[in-house]
């Protein structure tokens, strides 16, 4: 089974990291940005209840005094949710760990663990504008691959 945890800095916590990338997006030409919601996203795949994932978010993938973690991709309404991740063909080096910890946490040992850099953003751009500014910024095409949807 794949399932993916989608991990958030708690209000405050974060402001830096929102301020870096309205920063490098700016620079790299899109203008307007109203807002955006930084997270991290893991997938993993193996043999897991619903309670397992429950307790890899909240005892592997989160802290719970800074972050928050939710069981699946949270798709916010009006935002452009853009996704970037190490290819397949590449090694996650930090997906390996994970596979090596949550084996270690006593649970099956995952055939697949990956991580990617997400972010929610909203302002007044096309997605076109978007995917440049982000090609530009936050992917180097021959390690990464990255999507963007609207909703």
């Amino acid at each position: 089974m794949q399932s993916f945890i989608e991990v958030f800095h708690k209000k405050d916590y974060g402001d830096k990291k929102i301020s870096s990338i309205k920063a490098r997006l700016a620079a790299a030409g899109l203008k307007h940005i109203a807002e955006v919601v930084p997270s991290t996203i893991y997938k993993i795949e193996g043999n897991y209840t619903k309670a397992d994932v429950e307790t890899l978010a909240a005892k592997l993938f989160a802290d719970p005094v800074l972050e928050t973690a939710v069981i699946g991709i949270a798709n916010p309404k009006g935002f452009f949710k853009v996704q970037v991740w190490i290819r397949d063909s590449s090694t996650d080096v930090i997906g390996e760990s994970i596979k090596d910890v949550i084996a270690a946490m006593g649970k099956p040992r995952p055939s697949v663990a990956r991580v990617g850099n997400t972010f929610a953003i909203r302002g007044n751009f096309t997605k076109k504008q978007l995917e440049e500014a982000v090609k530009k910024t936050f992917v180097n095409e021959v390690v990464n691959k990255f999507v963007i949807e609207e909703f």
